[in-house]
């Protein structure tokens, strides 16, 4: 008597395309498409239309020496435009599994594979201390409650936003891309408090008071007080003026680098000079 089972090759093959068949809708269903408006755990799931997506990433000056950390990354465009369109790393954080292996997918097919990264997690615990270029599509509730991670960001940082602000943390620049808004903050370095400021054989003290990137304060000499004006702080860059001792309005712009500052002073009439300044204790 004859046996009808298969060869036991054949029957190996079967069992194996058995298995896939049984796990195809599984997959299938592992990366349905997104659809617009979809909850996600802190945020619902809207894209950011590519022309927006560049000229955010080029308000923020990014190249191939950034790490642009999108927040919320979705479908992971943001990150995927970085890398493609400017060179730079991107990083992608989405609590999403299905939107986090979208992406995957979507580097793939890009080319940028070995320059994306996604991963799924919770943007409030997000490791950002590599990130140099932030980008934001969030509510205002959330952009209010990462806001304190955001201002403690290495200065000169910039951060993006589609749509929503950051409170009264005025915005450095905007813009409107097919009627939708977009703003850029460049996280300030700190420089509230006491200064010796030295130009040439002269020396100030500068007080400042600072509200993000925005500086009030006055500037004695010989117990003469001039007012700070025109000042306004971008990441590290600092520019301020007053009148000199000379009753002369003097242009201050410079670097700020920790505890030190320095760089030229202009005055009407007068060329161009060199100053520092020493935070005082």
């Amino acid at each position: 008597m004859h046996s009808t089972r298969p060869p036991a090759p054949l029957l190996a093959a079967l069992l194996a395309l058995l298995a896939a068949l049984c796990c195809a809708p599984a997959a299938a269903q592992a990366l349905h498409a997104p659809e617009i408006g979809q909850p996600g755990k802190d945020v619902v799931w809207v894209p950011t239309p590519e022309r927006l997506i560049v000229r955010m990433l080029q308000m923020a000056d990014t190249t191939s020496a950034d790490l642009v950390v999108d927040l919320g990354s979705g479908d992971g465009r943001i990150p995927i435009a970085a890398a493609k369109r400017f060179g730079a790393r991107g990083l992608g954080v989405e609590f999403d599994e299905n939107l986090v292996q979208r992406s995957i997918r979507a580097a793939e097919r890009a080319g940028v594979s070995d320059r994306v990264r996604f991963v799924r997690g919770d943007l409030f615990q997000a490791d950002l201390s590599g990130a140099t270029v932030v980008a934001l599509y969030l509510s205002p509730d959330v952009m209010t409650r990462l806001r304190p991670r955001l201002e403690a960001l290495r200065p000169g940082t910039r951060i993006v936003s589609h749509q929503f602000t950051l409170g009264d943390w005025e915005p450095d620049e905007s813009m409107t891309v097919e009627n939708r808004p977009a703003y850029l903050w460049v996280v300030p370095v700190r420089v509230e408090g006491a200064w010796r400021l030295v130009l040439g054989d002269d020396a100030y003290e500068l007080r400042l008071q600072q509200t993000h990137q925005r500086l009030t304060g006055s500037a004695e000499f010989q117990g003469k007080h001039a007012p700070v004006f025109a000042a306004r702080l971008r990441g590290e860059e600092i520019g301020f003026a007053f009148a000199d001792r000379n009753g002369y309005p003097r242009a201050f712009s410079g670097t700020v680098a920790g505890d030190t500052m320095h760089g030229k002073a202009l005055a009407y009439g007068q060329p161009e000079s060199t100053w520092r300044a020493q935070r005082l204790p």
